[in-house]
């Protein structure tokens, strides 16, 4: 070996060394001990839980303990075939307003986006009078429309606009007013290039939009679509001033009959909060379903309680935050 070779790999030896390396003490081996950091105990939190468990507790017992509110009366009707009638025609209602709502919503977003300036002023004007006029006064305005036109198509209109009609039509119309700002949102998320490729290869502006932009908009229209459902099951309480057979109208009836009001009103809370918990098991089933990246649709309560947007778990293994 020349002395040139020789000069050649002791300079590629010293290159490889890192420069940060520090100056070992006698006795110590090559190889650094890793820090490790201090794990700090967090007491705040576990004070702040403990207080919130504490507190949750006194008013659970405070709640068990209290012979008003006749916990007997409230098992006695839970079951109650007034009852389980009025959660039938609840269900009822949130979900033929929600299917109508939302072909309604689906139009009147088509004509929001609209290039002739008339369809895109009256779908803007469905929007805004729709959800400016409160539910209530719109659900008021159907039941007591035979003020206005005593006979439709030759038919009593008090005949034909029922309770559960009135209630029907208020809500899949004032729901097509927010569903309808929904779906526009989802159609302005996809990008409009994709658009434009899918005209730059022949198809139509209807095809590009049946085939590229609806199936990506399905995908980010379904958390707030779910949310508007559970919305709708609560909203739906409101058909009770017109008597329309809904979960809180047969609660009134049952408690106008034995005055055991309180007890019946937390017969109607735990069944709604029951609709609501099946619903909100639903929407993350079908958000896990619609992910682009695969995500199993399994269901723990740890990610139940603390959803991700979609693409995160796969960031999360990947060593992303």
């Amino acid at each position: 070996m020349s002395v040139q070779d020789g000069a050649l790999m002791n300079m590629q030896a010293a290159a490889e060394v890192p420069l940060t390396t520090s100056r070992q003490a006698p006795g110590q081996s090559g190889h650094a001990a890793p820090d490790k950091a201090k794990k700090r105990i967090p007491y705040g939190q576990w004070a702040a839980g403990a207080l919130i468990l504490a507190t949750l507790g006194a008013f659970a017992w405070s709640q068990a303990a209290n012979e008003k509110l006749d916990w007997p009366s409230v098992a006695q009707f839970m079951f109650h075939p007034a009852i389980l009638k009025g959660i039938a025609v609840t269900l009822e209602l949130a979900v033929f307003s929600m299917l109508i709502s939302v072909v309604l919503a689906f139009g009147v977003a088509l004509m929001c986006q609209s290039r002739n300036r008339v369809a895109s002023a009256v779908g803007k004007l469905y929007v805004w009078f729709f959800r400016g006029v409160p539910l209530l006064v719109q659900i008021l305005i159907w039941f007591n429309l035979a003020v206005l036109y005593p006979t439709i198509l030759g038919r009593d209109t008090n005949e034909l606009i029922s309770g559960f009609t009135a209630g029907l039509c208020a809500l899949s119309l004032a729901e097509s007013g927010y569903m309808a700002e929904i779906i526009r949102g989802g159609i302005l998320a996809v990008n409009k290039g994709q658009t434009e490729a899918g005209l730059s290869i022949g198809l139509t502006r209807g095809q590009a939009l049946r085939r590229i932009v609806l199936p990506q908009t399905i995908r980010v229209i379904i958390p707030p679509t779910g949310n508007q459902f559970i919305g709708l099951l609560k909203a739906s309480s409101l058909v009770s001033a017109i008597g329309g057979s809904d979960l809180l109208t047969q609660t009134q009836l049952v408690y106008g009959q034995n005055f055991k009001i309180v007890p019946l009103l937390i017969v109607a809370t735990v069944w709604y909060l029951v609709l609501v918990s099946v619903a909100s098991v639903g929407q993350y089933f079908l958000e896990r379903r619609f992910n682009p990246e695969g995500v199993p649709a399994r269901l723990t309560i740890r990610g139940f309680f603390t959803r991700r947007p979609p693409g995160q778990q796969q960031l999360r293994k990947a060593g992303q935050p």
